[in-house]
């Protein structure tokens, strides 16, 4: 890519350039970037100085957007402190114009063996690292969420994560910054549910001292403390529309100030977003800004209810353990083969996290050496019956043996009592002392 503010370099650049390599122009720092992004070039070639803006903050965010990417600035008038700083933010060298084309030639040359082997080197590293930076399941639905991670996570786009209460909205979020270029500044994450304006204000914007009483100390806000990396707004529909103005304007025009302060500061972060809500309909009561709704709108994504891919059950459950029985110094158990069943064949209101609490509990509260059926108790107001596919047995249902399912609707039933024995009998129309032979 070439980006030059010269129409005649960009041109006779392009020409003598065109026989070998794929080339993309821009006269402009912002045409620049949606070039970028839709390009993906392997070598750029860049001015330094455009005319809506400057070249070394134009290197900065492309080597943000990918660490695989090689500049070449160019200048006719550059200065060693410049240059210098371009050095430092991973320009691979400097041409000062004008510059003839067996330079130009050579120095394309070295360039792209250098990008080459920085490609092998980041394929290499990222290799194994990618396999685990995904979303754990079998299901379509953890597929083309997978998918669909792999193709947004580079792009310096706004997310928004929608979903129920518990299905990984902030997990997601976590993998979008762990495999994008930002992956070594820091991931802030703030819960909006509950703050009020004010606190909300200090939070994002920091605050100045004196700004307001018991503000002693100048506090730095999560957009400074999130610079270069990535910042997480959980429940942003919960946040107060004085405070999603301020946001917006932060957002669009990257610079902000403290709460009570007098000067500008930069905000160079990307912003994922999650809900619970239906923001649209928000928008419509005047609950949620529109032009914050369409900013936030560029890449939606759904998280899927865990009701929706039973099917990734027993692989979440073996995530789930690891890191369960490291806490509890402990030995991952095995779960029993009519545990996992009662574990798919529930609706599970509380999605993941609701799963997680349950095998919490019985590594607490198991007493054999395996997670058996009895030892899971489900949290709902009935045993909700799942399958697979979300309602009837489908063709290929397995038949089981008729005292495994007996049991395991006598132990859905109770916990669907709350433990009560004789409230579950009553439900079932049986005798108390039958339920607890059965129960036995």
């Amino acid at each position: 890519m070439i980006v030059d503010d010269d129409p005649n370099i960009v041109a006779g650049l392009a020409a003598l350039l065109s026989d070998e390599w794929d080339v993309k122009t821009a006269l402009l720092a912002r045409e620049a970037r949606t070039v970028f992004a839709d390009f993906s070039p392997d070598v750029v070639l860049l001015d330094m100085r455009l005319p809506d803006g400057d070249g070394v903050e134009l290197l900065h965010d492309l080597k943000m957007y990918s660490e695989a990417v090689s500049v070449i600035m160019m200048s006719g008038e550059g200065t060693i402190d410049r240059v210098v700083e371009s050095m430092k933010l991973g320009a691979e060298t400097f041409l000062q114009k004008p510059f003839d084309n067996s330079t130009l030639n050579l120095t394309l040359a070295q360039v792209s063996r250098i990008a080459a082997t920085r490609r092998e080197v980041i394929a290499l590293r990222r290799g194994d690292a990618n396999d685990l930076e995904r979303l754990p399941g079998i299901s379509p639905a953890v597929q083309n969420l997978n998918q669909l991670l792999a193709q947004i996570a580079r792009a310096p786009s706004p997310v928004l994560i929608e979903g129920d209460s518990g299905t990984g909205k902030g997990v997601f979020a976590r993998l979008i910054h762990n495999r994008s270029p930002r992956a070594r500044a820091p991931f802030v994450d703030l819960n909006c549910a509950g703050l009020s304006k004010e606190l909300l204000e200090s939070e994002l914007f920091g605050h100045e001292r004196g700004a307001f009483t018991n503000a002693m100390n100048t506090k730095p806000g999560l957009f400074e403390i999130a610079s270069d990396g990535t910042l997480f707004l959980d429940e942003i529909g919960d946040m107060d529309v004085s405070v999603q103005a301020r946001l917006l304007k932060a957002i669009e025009e990257k610079r902000f100030r403290r709460v009570g302060g007098i000067r500008d500061l930069t905000a160079n972060f990307r912003l994922l977003a999650a809900t619970n809500r239906d923001l649209g309909k928000d928008v419509g009561t005047g609950r949620f800004r529109g032009d914050l709704f369409y900013r936030l709108n560029v890449v939606r994504v759904r998280m899927p209810p865990l009701r929706e891919r039973l099917e990734d059950i027993p692989l979440l459950v073996d995530v789930i353990l690891r890191p369960l029985s490291k806490e509890m110094g402990r030995p991952a158990p095995p779960v029993s083969t009519r545990a996992l069943r009662k574990l798919e064949s529930y609706a599970w209101p509380g999605n993941v996290r609701e799963l997680r609490n349950v095998l919490e509990r019985a590594m607490l509260t198991m007493t054999a050496k395996e997670i058996r059926s009895e030892d899971l108790l489900l949290e709902s107001d009935q045993a909700a019956i799942a399958t697979k596919s979300g309602g009837l047995p489908t063709a290929d249902w397995e038949i089981r043996p008729l005292e495994d399912v007996v049991a395991d609707y006598v132990t859905a039933s109770v916990d669907a009592a709350g433990g009560n024995v004789r409230k579950a009998a009553r439900m079932l129309k049986i005798s108390p002392s039958t339920l607890y032979a059965r129960k036995k």
